[in-house]
């Protein structure tokens, strides 16, 4: 009976055993002790360009031989999604992929979470990265590791300013209005021969969506909030039920945003008849552009002698909910809970996402690293007069949990257009985009 109880026991203990073992690997997969393992071919998605990620792979693994495992590919930004779920679904998707802050939820049970005790805990993750990244950090872990951050800024035109007498750029919004008024042509029949800023429609204001939303965070308000940091459900905030507020954060935002299009009042700068707002300010015939800070070579690119600055967004002069921020683009690194290489994909996360290669990739693109010791002007100094305006933007930047960006775009368009046309009072319109926010982030 004793020699069956021990063979008995021996079982048990051998079982025991293998699966610590078990534990132990897959622990590793998410943790920064490779073991020795190998890392394989890391198959790696994107929609940054092709040439450019492999210049910087190349320059990358001179540095680390690790990176000599990845294999990029890009995928065009308006397929990205699309072929991403099927891929994943067919077994055949990436090992990682770099995903933005808007298509954050719709991947959020899709992607393995970096574990906080194999990778980085909270407050450390908090002291390395600017305060949009702890977007991606959730109960379970880190649902992506922060890459880059693409942020508004704003471009002006510097003799369009000169000519109408003003030296400097617009530090608050207000002072648009003294500018919309000098800098601003129309002939006798109103119609607009030179535009001040590309401010009160949808369709031909590039980034509208991400204009407005700036402009009701920076009034204190919100887009899409959670009720927890990290565990709690998604609320729709645009018209926040249950609060006594003497002003309204999107209805002062969309009533400021709407006025440039107004062809009745003396700010009126802008239509949907005139061309896109890119286009128009690279062609001379807009004074300024909000636009990414990715957007500076694109520009250059189209106009050559096109004789323009760059500053930070303009914010609002004053008030108790007022928050001084711009809308930043946030780009991280993601493994799919299906990925064939899930070990090789999260070493390649945690290698990309660290200092030196986060640097190296911000060197390479143009746009800052999110990473807080690389946008210190002490730690990391510049004389690029531009990269401190880029820096200083991205410390500045937000966004909010976009809960399915191609309908959110949607819904901003109505909002807008609404609120241009006079088709709905300015706090239905409001109302009704927040009620299709409800129904959106409760599917």
């Amino acid at each position: 009976m004793a020699e069956k109880r021990s063979t008995f026991q021996i079982i048990i203990f051998g079982v025991f055993v293998f699966f610590i073992i078990i534990a132990v690997f897959v622990f590793a997969g998410l943790s920064g002790d490779d073991g020795g393992r190998d890392i394989g071919v890391v198959k790696m998605w994107g929609s940054f360009d092709q040439d450019l990620m492999d210049a910087y792979l190349r320059r990358l693994s001179e540095q680390d031989s690790q990176a000599g495992n990845i294999d990029y590919e890009e995928i065009p930004e308006e397929l990205f999604q699309s072929k991403l779920v099927e891929a994943l679904a067919n077994g055949n998707g990436p090992d990682l992929f770099i995903l933005d802050q808007s298509n954050l939820l719709r991947h959020w049970e899709k992607v393995q979470p970096f574990a906080y005790e194999s990778s980085m805990d909270r407050r450390q993750f908090k002291n390395a990265f600017i305060d949009e990244a702890e977007m991606f950090l959730s109960e379970a872990g880190i649902r992506a590791l922060p890459f880059s951050v693409d942020p508004l800024v704003l471009y002006w035109n510097r003799d369009m300013f000169a000519e109408a007498g003003f030296a400097n750029p617009p530090a608050f919004w207000d002072e648009l209005f003294l500018l919309a008024e000098r800098i601003t042509e129309r002939d006798k029949a109103n119609n607009i021969k030179r535009a001040t800023i590309a401010f009160g429609e949808y369709d031909n204001v590039n980034h509208a969506k991400d204009i407005v939303s700036t402009l009701i965070m920076q009034a204190g308000g919100e887009v899409v909030g959670r009720y927890d940091d990290e565990v709690g459900a998604l609320y729709a905030g645009l018209s926040p039920g249950g609060i006594n507020r003497e002003v309204q954060p999107a209805q002062t935002a969309l009533r400021f945003y709407s006025e440039f299009a107004n062809p009745v009042k003396s700010v009126y700068t802008w239509n949907r008849s005139l061309p896109n707002s890119l286009d128009a300010f690279a062609q001379g015939k807009l004074a300024m552009y909000v636009g990414y800070a990715s957007e500076v070579r694109t520009i250059q690119a189209k106009n050559a002698h096109l004789n323009f600055d760059v500053t930070k967004l303009p914010q609002i002069r004053s008030g108790e909910q007022k928050r001084t921020l711009t809308f930043g683009r946030l780009y991280a690194l993601a493994v799919p809970k299906a990925a064939n290489n899930p070990y090789g994909g999260s070493r390649m996360a945690l290698l990309l996402s660290d200092t030196a290669p986060s640097d190296l990739f911000s060197k390479s693109i143009g746009t800052p690293s999110p990473r807080r010791k690389l946008l210190d002007a002490k730690a990391n100094p510049t004389d690029d007069p531009l990269e401190v305006i880029f820096r200083e933007s991205a410390l500045l930047s937000r966004a909010w949990l976009d809960p399915y960006s191609e309908e959110t775009d949607k819904i901003f368009r109505r909002m807008i257009g609404d609120v241009t046309s006079g088709s709905l009072r300015l706090s239905d319109t409001i109302q009704r985009a927040n009620q299709e926010l409800r129904v959106l982030i409760n599917e």
